[in-house]
């Protein structure tokens, strides 16, 4: 068998696009639901993410002093105490995230009102309330499998021996390297579209579109290359629609900001508005725009693969 390798992910990937679509918008929808719902806004969700990178590379770092430093997900909020993170201004964060400035400022004040994020020694960092910890235990462990599930379908697909049980098993014995590289990955996915949207709610909205539509065709698997070099073989399934409400109820976003975000969708012409049922559905132009064009597609597709390339390498190794 050919060596395993980034690239080989990614083309597997986008032989089988459509069915895998439909499992990772609905992974992606979960996950950015769930940032939405914990802290109040997306935004708040990507800083979070982002002062959490951080601290799992600073506890990454004591390796470089003990190669047997224990980074698994049991010894977390542990090493959480030890570590001393470094200063970074405000530029930094937004250069990092591309939120602008002054939203940036406000959210990470929102935060701190929040106790998840807490002044030390001048500095911002993730230091969230024991209640918090809590909590951050079970969603976490439930990402955790679910991105299991991902590396599940991917070796499948690769005929590699891997199950869900072993991934699981993996990623929390060295939690804090592989959720280093999984936010990592998280926050470039949202660093891609904040610079597209400029506005990370219409991603998880336009996401929950996608998904309905990707839930019609998962059937009839079509290839990337398929898609973008016939789009009338989506024909059959851009009737496909969804209300403002059910958008409201999963998300838990107001209807109304529902409604102005699906309207934002509606100008940028990536989904219409049955006039009579005012029910809003994917259209088939929307593959040659600008904003979700082959080339960000494959983007999303090549940053995942490397992150399900890390992951593999390591757990098939063992296997």
């Amino acid at each position: 068998m050919e060596l395993l390798s980034p690239k080989i992910i990614e083309d597997k990937i986008l032989s089988n696009y459509i069915e895998y679509q439909y499992l990772f918008v609905e992974f992606q929808s979960k996950f950015l639901s769930s940032l939405h719902s914990r802290y109040q806004s997306v935004e708040n969700g990507n800083l979070v993410l982002y002062f959490a990178k951080q601290t799992h590379q600073d506890i990454l770092r004591q390796k470089d002093y003990d190669l047997n430093y224990d980074i698994s997900y049991e010894k977390f909020w542990e090493n959480h105490l030890k570590i001393s993170p470094k200063r970074r201004s405000l530029v930094k964060v937004v250069e990092d995230t591309l939120l602008a400035k002054e939203t940036a400022r406000r959210k990470i004040l929102e935060l701190i009102k929040q106790k998840v994020l807490n002044k030390k020694n001048r500095n911002i960092i993730w230091s969230p309330s024991e209640d918090y910890k809590q909590s951050y235990n079970l969603f976490v462990n439930e990402e955790i499998n679910d991105v299991c599930k991902l590396i599940n379908y991917i070796s499948e697909k690769l005929n590699l021996p891997v199950s869900t049980k072993e991934a699981t098993k993996e990623l929390k014995e060295k939690f804090s390297f592989y959720w280093f590289h999984y936010l990592r990955t998280q926050l470039e996915y949202l660093k891609l579209w904040n610079k597209l949207f400029k506005d990370s709610e219409l991603i998880l909205i336009f996401l929950h579109v996608v998904h309905l539509f990707a839930s019609k065709a998962k059937e009839k698997n079509m290839t990337h290359k398929d898609i973008y070099n016939d789009p009338s073989l989506l024909k059959e399934f851009i009737e496909t629609s969804i209300s403002a409400t059910s958008i409201s109820e999963v998300t838990k976003i107001p209807r109304a900001t529902c409604v102005r975000k699906l309207e934002s969708l509606v100008k940028f012409k990536l989904i219409s508005q049955d006039r009579i049922t005012k029910r809003y559905y994917i259209i088939s132009s929307a593959i040659a725009d600008n904003l979700i064009s082959k080339k960000i597609t494959e983007k999303v597709v090549k940053l995942f693969s490397e992150f399900f390339f890390i992951c593999l390498r390591t757990i098939n190794a063992k296997t």
